[in-house]
């Protein structure tokens, strides 16, 4: 599937916050594992730097420092720290400084540099840290900028105090533009987050930056498990017989908001012309407060998390993929990964965002946006898109199409791999050409 561009190299990536190959009940994998995998599949030799806290369940991996065999071209190096129990807070803060100063000491005892680095942003403390490390030695870097930290931090602070806390968060901003800064290139999930990244460190793009959606690999499912997954799907009542259904699919966060969500499924609760069903599937830190909000609504569903035959079954019996972000500048200028989850199982979108993804939908056609910016409610987009089976036909098409063409694993993981063997062979004494 992928080039090895000539001989192995050796790659460090460097990716804290994120399910690892070790973590017990089969995660699903994001940025680390995928690069992890991607690379080994192609020859390379891969040291995962990570934390030995594990994020998603707030818990460590391990108390100590350790390194980990996963295979012959794989090992995971832990690094560790205090932890902490939310995911906003000071103790997190210094989590994050305490994940750097013992990172820096791990970095000492290293005597095998690797040709190349793939450095994960946030956190801004380890990205620092290990960026300058490299770049002393020469060896070349791949930021990854995946939040917009440490501007995010400001968007809770009311405007009266916004000055103040600036000035608290000044040493993060100083680390923050120096990491970006020293990398030799920046790796986004799309043009908008590139663009805020560029105006933040206040330099121009260089053919070392590159564009790579969080994409994942589809799960090959047999005919077997889709077979099963249905049978499941009969028996929790959402049958396959055409009636109006959308889906969500994800971690239950406040990322989303699922108040015009609520506002839909009541309204077509008490329709009896246009009844819908709505499945909100996954679990996370808002479940209680979601099912509360959807208690007294029998046409709204959470059967919890489903694996991926369950997904693609369920897929089978809808007509679109809610995907309710926050309409704020972090996910305008990005293309979330539930965007590029219904894309991959040819469901249309239906979604309040601007920016990256309203122009998608314009572009390629494969969604409907509701919102006040469109003068559209979501129940009357739901409407929209379920009275009109030509229609929904066509985007589901344009998504599967445009889900191949720019946000398949194999394209997006392909070019990121041919993009890190054209970094580890490049001359770091020559200066980059600056790119249009």
């Amino acid at each position: 599937m992928y080039s090895t561009g000539g001989k192995a190299i050796f790659i460090w990536i460097l990716q804290t916050g994120e399910p690892l190959h070790i973590d017990a009940g089969n995660p699903r994998p994001m940025r680390a594992m995928n690069l992890s995998n991607a690379l080994v599949q192609a020859g390379h030799n891969v040291v995962l730097w990570s934390s030995a806290f594990y994020h998603q369940e707030k818990r460590h991996r391990s108390i100590k420092e350790e390194r980990i065999r996963v295979s012959d071209k794989l090992e995971i190096h832990l690094i560790p720290s205090r932890g902490y129990r939310r995911n906003i807070g000071v103790e997190r803060l210094l989590d994050h400084a305490q994940l750097a100063f013992n990172l820096k000491k791990m970095l000492y005892r290293e005597s095998h540099l690797p040709d190349v680095a793939f450095i994960g942003y946030p956190p801004i403390e380890t990205a620092a840290v290990l960026v300058r490390w490299l770049a002393r030695s020469g060896v070349p870097t791949l930021i990854d900028v995946k939040d917009q930290w440490p501007e995010i931090f400001l968007n809770v602070v009311p405007e009266y105090f916004k000055p103040l806390a600036r000035l608290l968060f000044s040493p993060l901003f100083y680390f923050a533009r120096r990491a970006i800064r020293e990398s030799t290139g920046i790796s986004v999930m799309a043009d908008g987050f590139l663009d805020w990244t560029l105006e933040f460190i206040q330099r121009e793009r260089t053919e070392m930056d590159g564009v790579f959606p969080l994409t994942s690999p589809c799960d090959q499912v047999s005919s077997q498990q889709l077979e099963d997954a249905r049978k499941w799907w009969d028996a929790q009542g959402i049958i396959h017989n055409g009636r109006q259904r959308l889906c969500f699919v994800g971690s239950h966060s406040p990322a989303f908001d699922f108040r015009p969500v609520q506002e839909a499924a009541r309204i077509a609760a008490n329709s009896e012309m246009s009844p819908c069903e709505f499945v909100i599937c996954g679990d996370g830190s808002t479940s209680s407060d979601l099912r509360a909000m959807m208690s007294n609504l029998p046409n709204v569903l959470f059967p919890g998390w489903i694996d991926r035959p369950k997904i693609e079954a369920l897929a089978e019996r809808c007509q679109g993929a809610l995907a309710p972000y926050l309409n704020n500048d972090s996910f305008q200028r990005s293309i979330p990964n539930k965007v590029i989850d219904a894309l991959s199982l040819g469901l249309p979108i239906l979604t309040p965002l601007q920016g990256e993804v309203a122009s998608l939908i314009d572009e390629y056609g494969i969604g409907i946006r509701y919102g006040t910016d469109t003068g559209r409610s979501l129940y009357e987009s739901i409407q929209l898109l379920t009275k009109d089976p030509v229609l929904q036909k066509s985007m589901s098409q344009k998504a599967c199409a445009l889900y191949r063409e720019k946000f398949s694993f194999e394209t997006v993981y392909g070019r990121l791999v041919k993009h890190l063997e054209k970094m580890a062979h490049l001359d770091m004494r020559k200066q980059i050409t600056v790119t249009t």
